[in-house]
């Protein structure tokens, strides 16, 4: 059930400003199963869900136990040749920094071992903070926990592992190790802790308690009141503060959501695309003579083979995606200056579907870190990362970087004049 904000006076207000518009709402009392949504965008400002804290936390000790012993057991195992080969998850990463691609091997360690952890622990530390009543304590992991949630692709790297598991499976025997199991079970539960845990349920329980700002007005967008709005807790800040009362949040670190910044960081990816899809992103090996393979070639490759729907899968998160991508950023930048109301939403459709799928663009160096890590038996039969990998991989994190830095309050304020 949800309830579509409107200005309301209750007897205790509280207002909330909304980050994707800048619309000030008063907002009265929201029940348990209820929500509160900006009237003008539906962006969701606040919630309230029944749920048991113990749950949450019992599930997330065990993704993070099976993290763990995932970590230090073998993930896959393949035969070829009379070659027995074997990876642990960890090979995925220090494999990559081998081949001198310490980059790449940052950013897998990071998106699917680091950033997922540092999730879960401070998950644990908030509900462990709000036992013991620390809520200071409570504020600076569940702040730090909503600046990790945009990095965690272990869902991508899963899908990856299977598509890897495609590629190899014709020329060797593929077998799926214990730590293969225990990672599949701790994406399971870091998943459904993840679309579990209420955010702003949270900060309506550990924020900071602040002074009611009667001199706010509901309808009217908080610049034009002097006014900005956290993108954490979505409290108001008053113009000259830096950080939020509330939840302690850095206002001033969003400087960066500007149309220069994504204009220079989408401008960044393009020119990355070039040498990612022209030149080899990995190199296989077999009996001395080496294969190199470029992003569409690989594409041809599981085409050929009979794997339609994999090869779909890798043309699709690998090229329609990133060209895509940065064609719907630079699309928007130049249209936000001729907006009417009618096509706010329409616009506003189309970043959510940019923010959401750029991640998905990763599928292609979680492969080649898998296939790396696995496939190492010399001249027989070996595979190395190539001179495109890290372009693409950079490519994929600007992009990323750019439609966050992307500032959707443009849509309102052009439309507006």
């Amino acid at each position: 059930m949800s309830q579509k904000v409107r200005n309301l006076t209750p007897t205790e207000p509280d207002i909330l400003g909304c980050p994707r518009c800048d619309l000030i709402s008063r907002i009265g009392a929201v029940e348990i199963g209820q929500k509160a949504e900006c009237p003008r965008c539906g962006y969701r400002l606040l919630g309230k869900s029944e749920y048991r804290a113990d749950k949450l936390l019992a599930y997330s000790v065990t993704a993070v136990v099976l993290l763990i012993f995932a970590l230090t057991l073998d993930f896959i195992q393949y035969d070829s040749s009379g070659l027995t080969q074997s990876m642990t998850l960890l090979d995925a990463a220090w494999q990559l920094s081998y081949f001198h691609e310490k980059l790449l091997a940052v950013i897998v360690l990071l998106t699917v071992i680091l950033y997922p952890l540092l999730y879960l622990f401070s998950l644990i530390a908030v509900f462990v903070a709000i036992k013991a009543k620390a809520s200071a304590l409570a504020r600076y992991f569940l702040r730090l926990s909503s600046h990790v949630k945009p990095w965690l692709m272990v869902d991508v790297f899963l899908l990856g592992t299977l598509i890897s598991l495609i590629k190899i499976s014709g020329l060797a025997n593929v077998q799926l190790k214990l730590g293969f199991w225990l990672f599949c079970g701790f994406v399971a539960f870091l998943l459904v802790t993840y679309y579990l845990v209420n955010t702003m349920n949270l900060w309506s329980v550990v924020g900071k308690q602040t002074k009611t700002l009667n001199n706010a007005k509901a309808g009217i967008t908080a610049h034009e009141q002097g006014y900005k709005v956290c993108e954490v807790c979505h409290r108001l800040v008053s113009f000259g503060v830096s950080d939020c009362p509330c939840c302690g949040d850095d206002i001033d670190r969003h400087w960066w959501r500007s149309p220069q910044a994504t204009l220079a960081l989408t401008l960044a990816a393009t020119l990355l695309l070039i040498p990612a899809h022209w030149l080899p992103i990995m190199e296989t090996v077999r009996f001395g003579a080496a294969q190199p393979s470029t992003i569409i070639g690989g594409v041809i490759e599981l085409w050929q083979s009979g794997d339609a729907p994999i090869a779909a899968i890798v043309f699709i998160a690998s090229l329609v995606i990133p060209v895509a991508k940065i064609l719907a950023l630079l699309g928007l930048m130049a249209l936000a200056r001729w907006q009417t109301p009618q096509a706010v939403n329409h616009r506003l459709v189309l970043y959510k579907v940019t923010d959401w799928i750029g991640r998905w663009s990763m599928i292609d160096i979680f492969v080649v870190a898998i296939l790396v890590a696995l496939v190492r038996s010399g001249t027989v039969m070996s595979v190395y990362p190539g001179a495109a990998a890290i372009a693409f991989g950079a490519a994929v994190v600007l992009t990323m970087l750019a439609a966050m830095s992307f500032d959707t309050r443009l849509f309102w304020r052009e439309a507006e004049k």
